[in-house]
């Protein structure tokens, strides 16, 4: 039978479709989980409009919203019937001037009639297209968040070190979303019956008297105005509002996930001076938009006020005219009354409209990002399983700061390398583009002869295994932890590689074992039994390459020395790139480059460079009289 260690050794590199790059992770800092995908969605602000986002979306779901729709209208037709009972029951069954023989049999008619039509015409068309509607709704809502889900993992670490984990948050489940929300569900509750009713009752009244329907007519037109101003105000207040929201939200988002620095320095008074001024910040504009939109609507219900006024003046003019009955008096002003409620929702929907446009035009402020390390759209290369690493003139910038120049380097497939020099050196940033996270402004970096570039991003760090300075850990069991590198590992791998990584002894000391589900962040673990964690998944990973970013800085003395043993024997064959500050760390590699200024000052061994006068002597110098 297989072992453990000999199943690992010959087991393929994993194909992961999840979880992978630990720097990448660190540097995403909290709860952004990072997915393989096909292709980096790129857009720009001339091609991406709100109609843009939503036509894709909508256009899969037509024939269901157009049933919905019919039947959501035709609940309008029913309420018109219902408004108007009253003028037919005074007229046509009580009579225009003397009681008519059948007059039960009309009152028994008018009352079937009546009730079928509430029952069946309002209640239940009305109750299948609104479940139609919500039906549609929850597709329309998953297909957005996991379009901008994809999104936020295309794109590039420029983007994510300008937008915080709070903020891209709350696109997904926080206000931009819910105004969305609240303008369909609106909408689903009887916009089109809205039109419909108003349309089938000025049909009736202005075959019934025109001079009057003219009167409502005009009054319709002014609220109708004053509803589109409304809806041009409500939106510029709510995307102010929205703006100022999401920073709070992700000063806040920052200041929670910072709770054990803010015990540690006894920051809690502070931090909740700083909560309190947010507060402020979010209750100013919230009064500010709440009063002014409501100011807004004040004007559109003066007019209504106005028209009814009119109207009674116009019913009682008609009446003693002899061009309406008592019946179609009553008729008019019941309309009209009852006129205020579907108006009231399309008013509504264009407040609720402009909400969720400015929603929408701030997720589509993030949809037309591009990524600076795009993925090749077609001909993409294939990453070879292992090679050389080559840097060729490679400058790199960020924020027009230049980190990189001119560098040029080749590490051979098998060799153990050492980054060491200064901090803000540019090591991490070699790290990076080794990864793909960033892409050289000049230059170009291979692997195994293969452009990185010309190839696409998870596949090119499926071949490293990474382990950060300071791993991140999901909240979840330890088990699944570490199959983050490989999902379909079983025990038997996974106690292998945490034994080699030195972690089985503490693993088995929890009450769970394996199935330990840890704190968020790993914050019921130690730094050493994270930086564990992170060492067995990368072992189990089997990469071609590994690269340890102060890999074993929170261990021991003694469980540095033990697991710096076991990752000679692990990486004997394969590529491991090491990244230090405590040089003594870095004794054993074949071979050391010395940056400093984005630049190699010094290609060696251990022993060659500390035989000489340089940069590196200088640092080991350091050490030792620091210790001593």
């Amino acid at each position: 039978m297989e072992t453990p260690s000999q199943s690992l050794k010959n087991s393929p590199l994993p194909k992961l479709g999840g979880f992978r790059d630990c720097i990448r992770l660190e540097a995403f800092r909290a709860n952004r989980s990072f997915f393989s995908f096909q292709q980096v969605i790129q857009h720009t602000a001339k091609d991406l409009s709100v109609w843009e986002i939503l036509r894709p979306l909508i256009r899969p779901h037509l024939p269901i919203l157009t049933a919905a729709t019919l039947l959501n209208a035709l609940h309008g037709f029913a309420i018109t019937f219902q408004v108007f009972t009253v003028g037919w029951l005074i007229d046509w069954v009580l009579g225009k001037g003397a009681v008519p023989p059948d007059m039960w049999r009309r009152a028994i008619a008018l009352g079937i009639a009546y009730f079928l039509v509430s029952v069946i015409g309002r209640m239940l068309v009305w109750h299948i297209g609104y479940r139609l509607y919500t039906k549609v709704r929850e597709r329309i809502l998953s297909a957005l968040r996991a379009r901008f889900f994809r999104q936020l993992n295309a794109l590039c670490l420029r983007f994510h070190m300008k937008r915080s984990s709070g903020e891209l948050f709350s696109y997904l489940f926080g206000s931009p979303l819910q105004n969305v929300i609240q303008f369909y569900q609106h909408c689903a509750g009887g916009l089109a019956g809205a039109f419909t009713k108003i349309g089938s009752a000025v049909g009736i009244l202005v075959w019934t008297d025109w001079t009057l329907t003219a009167v409502m007519s005009l009054t319709v037109c002014s609220q109708v105005y004053m509803m589109d101003r409304a809806r041009r105000v409500s939106r510029k207040l709510h995307l102010d509002y929205q703006k100022q929201e999401s920073a709070v939200t992700g000063s806040v988002a920052d200041i929670l996930r910072g709770s054990r620095a803010v015990k540690l320095h006894a920051m809690e008074s502070t931090v909740e001076g700083e909560f309190g001024e947010q507060l402020q910040i979010i209750a100013h504009k919230s009064y500010e938009r709440d009063v002014r939109t409501h100011f807004a609507w004040m004007k559109q219900e003066t007019i209504s006020y106005a028209g009814f006024a009119l109207m009674i003046v116009a019913c009682a003019w008609r009446f003693s005219s002899g061009k309406v009955t008592i019946g179609e008096v009553s008729m008019f002003m019941l309309a009209f009354q009852q006129l205020s409620s579907p108006l009231t929702t399309i008013s509504q929907a264009f407040t609720l409209w402009g909400a969720a446009q400015a929603s929408l035009e701030r997720i589509a402020e993030v949809l037309r990002e591009s990524s600076t390390t795009p993925d090749p759209e077609e001909n993409s290369k294939s990453v070879p399983p292992a090679g050389d690493l080559e840097f060729r003139r490679v400058t790199f910038a960020y924020e027009q700061k230049t980190v990189l120049s001119d560098l040029n380097f080749t590490i051979p497939y098998g060799q153990s390398v050492a980054l060491v020099g200064p901090s803000g050196s540019g090591k991490s940033t070699i790290a990076q583009l080794m990864l793909r996270l960033y892409d050289p402004n000049e230059g170009s970096i291979s692997f195994g002869g293969q452009d990185i570039r010309l190839c696409e991003g998870a596949e090119v760090r499926k071949r490293f295994g990474v382990v950060p300075q300071d791993p991140f850990i999901f909240k979840t069991t330890i088990r699944k932890n570490i199959q983050v590198a490989k999902p379909d590992a079983t025990d038997a791998e996974i106690e292998f590689v945490c034994r080699q990584a030195n972690a089985w002894e503490f693993i088995q000391k929890l009450a769970g074992g394996l199935d330990t589900r840890v704190g968020e962040g790993g914050s019921n673990l130690s730094g050493g039994q994270r930086q564990r964690l992170a060492i067995a998944r990368a072992i189990l990973s089997n990469p071609p390459v590994f690269l340890f970013d102060e890999a074993t800085s929170a261990l021991d003395t003694i469980s540095e020395q033990l697991i710096q043993d076991t990752l000679k024997q692990v990486c004997a064959g394969r590529t491991s790139i090491i990244i230090a500050h405590r040089l003594a760390t870095v004794r054993d590699c074949q071979r050391i480059l010395v940056v400093r200024n984005g630049q190699i000052q010094q290609d060696g061994t251990y022993d060659s460079l500390i035989a000489i006068p340089g940069l590196f002597r200088e640092l080991v110098d350091g050490q030792q009289l620091a210790t001593s």
